[in-house]
């Protein structure tokens, strides 16, 4: 059936509600630089089809994107293209938002978010949703990155064929990388397969080896004493907002079968939230004495 919020119309939207038991999904990315290679969109653009793909496979209601995320660097120096809101309103944005999703019926939410500089704010988040009044439940659950690690690892348990979307020069390219340890990170192999499975017009695999990947170690030598700065020093790291190996060898297939086997993943978790009967218990049991 249609999952799509904005695609149903007042009079189909309660059907939509009931199948989905409650449960609406917001995928949620960022707007940044993502190598020379990647569209600034990555993380929405993959957030929002991964999430499509799930509730295919099991039904929510997925909500219109929350596009625009956390950015921890808001300097005047930060790449072209990228869009950095204050944490304190993309805190109240969402809450106002889970608020409405609740107003009109669905009381158990579910956060798929595809940056990782949203985790530290999403944390804080679910801590004031569990300790602030609300009639609604919100949970977060991340996008993972099966290429080339563990589809390689699926490759070498079931063998060649497992995945049947790869050609053996396919499986070769994943064996290879993951016995070379291929680094993984942010525009990395993982991701660039995603976009090479939704939108490989978008894909600028001529652009790499312009600006490297690889981390220049400047900050390290605080996190080896215990120091702590913001996002450990990521920016100092990798100024390129590009972390990991070159994905040289990434193509649309491989790009294909990563991205079912992560939509399949996620359709489990769609699955277990609809119809887990505690976490909606829980959260009625500290709201007493509100």
């Amino acid at each position: 059936m249609e999952t799509r919020w904005l695609y149903h119309t007042s009079e189909t939207f309660p059907t939509l509600v009931e199948a989905a038991k409650g449960v609406c999904v917001i995928p949620m990315g960022c707007v940044e630089k993502h190598g020379l290679h990647l569209p600034l969109g990555q993380d929405i653009i993959q957030a929002s089809h991964i999430t499509y793909m799930a509730s295919q496979l099991e039904t929510v209601c997925v909500f219109p994107d929350f596009t625009f995320g956390d950015y921890c660097n808001a300097a005047p120096c930060q790449p072209a293209g990228t869009i950095t809101l204050p944490v304190e309103t993309e805190m109240l944005l969402l809450e106002q938002l889970c608020e409405q999703i609740s107003r009109n019926g669905m009381k158990k939410i579910l956060i798929l978010n595809a940056h990782g500089g949203n985790k530290t704010w999403l944390s804080t988040f679910l801590r004031k949703m569990y300790n602030t009044k609300h009639d609604f439940v919100v949970g977060v659950i991340f996008v993972g990155l099966p290429a080339p690690h563990s589809m390689a690892e699926t490759l070498l348990q079931r063998g060649s064929g497992a995945i049947p979307e790869l050609t053996a020069e396919d499986e070769t390219i994943l064996l290879r990388h993951h016995e070379e340890n291929m680094k993984l990170g942010h525009a990395c192999f993982g991701e660039t397969a995603f976009m090479m499975g939704i939108a490989p017009e978008a894909v600028h695999l001529d652009r790499l080896g312009i600006e490297s990947g690889l981390s220049t170690h400047k900050a390290d030598y605080l996190k080896e004493v215990g120091l702590e700065i913001v996002s450990g020093g990521w920016d100092v790291n990798y100024p390129n907002n590009y972390d990991g190996d070159d994905p040289v060898d990434c193509n649309e297939r491989i790009g294909k079968a990563a991205l079912r086997i992560e939509a399949e993943r996620v359709a489990h978790a769609f699955k277990v939230f609809k119809e887990d009967e505690n976490v909606l218990k829980w959260h009625a049991e500290m709201q007493k004495g509100w």
